[in-house]
């Protein structure tokens, strides 16, 4: 299966994630086809501005799929999934503003249309292949291995088409396929860790790490699976100010190397800032 990759502007910076997300989708064949030309999307702080430029940047990364025939684009952001999710939704019910991002766009010879569908590459691989073509990939036994699935708070919100606004399982049903087990009403799965605002108001963001890594140790989990670059580095680097265990904060693409059995070039775990062991 291919489908257009818009990878945003942390994924070659992040942890691992470039380089697992790369490895697992070659195991799994699931060809994602970077997009050319594609810009940054703005991400939520720019998109709260409600200026022209930051509609016109998702509504240019999508122009481009669309140009180069991609039916569907597919990240493995928060942001940029809600910022180009949030895009389309706007363009779609205000002709007066598409007509204006149109202007913008034909500055360089591209058109939007509204025809791309915004997919997160977790839901692809739960939503696009079947359980069982992925078990036969699994060559390790992760099964005492407990991982709390954090999905952060832009993923499936507002929308809720894609899984319970509060309670989403699709991550959940991905770790059990791969064999490790999944924490029974971890309840912080969904909160927001800070994002950007953790730079500036690092004190008020705090307690919401601690919310997140305290519920998954008092529930056994040894360790956390997220599906942002943003949320990865809040909860594994946010670790240092808080007076609670340790607790490693996989990828969810991390996760499905170790069960494929891939090695440290591909999972990178070396990257992260609370260790991972694999015993």
């Amino acid at each position: 299966m291919k489908y257009g990759f818009f990878p945003g502007c942390t994924y070659q910076g992040s942890a691992g994630y470039k380089e697992s997300t790369e490895a697992v989708s070659q195991i799994l064949h699931t060809e994602l086809v970077e997009i050319e030309g594609w810009n940054c999307c703005g991400a939520t702080s720019y998109w709260s501005l409600e200026d022209l430029p930051a509609v016109v940047l998702p509504a240019r990364v999508m122009a481009l799929a669309e140009k180069q025939d991609f039916k569907e684009v597919v990240n493995v952001c928060n942001a940029c999934y809600s910022t180009l999710r949030k895009a389309k939704d706007k363009l779609a019910e205000d002709e007066g503003l598409m007509a204006q991002v149109n202007e913008a766009l034909a500055e360089e010879g591209l058109r939007y249309t509204g025809s791309t569908r915004i997919r997160h590459y977790m839901e692809v691989l739960v939503n696009d292949l079947d359980p069982d073509d992925i078990k036969k990939h699994v060559k390790v036994d992760l099964e005492a291995l407990s991982v709390a699935p954090y999905y952060g708070c832009q993923l499936n919100r507002p929308w809720g088409d894609l899984d319970d606004r509060q309670h989403p399982v699709m991550m959940d049903r991905l770790i059990e396929t791969l064999g490790a087990s999944v924490p029974t009403d971890y309840s912080a799965k969904t909160l927001c860790c800070g994002a950007s605002h953790v730079m500036p108001y690092e004190k008020n963001c705090l307690p919401l790490v601690k919310r997140i890594v305290g519920d998954a140790l008092a529930k056994g989990a040894r360790a956390i699976s997220t599906v942002c670059p943003l949320c990865q580095f809040n909860v594994d680097a946010s670790q240092s100010g808080l007076d609670l265990p340790k607790i490693p904060v996989l990828f969810f693409t991390q996760l499905l190397g170790l069960a494929f059995g891939l090695g440290e070039n591909d999972l990178q775990l070396k990257k992260l800032l609370v260790p991972f062991k694999k015993t």
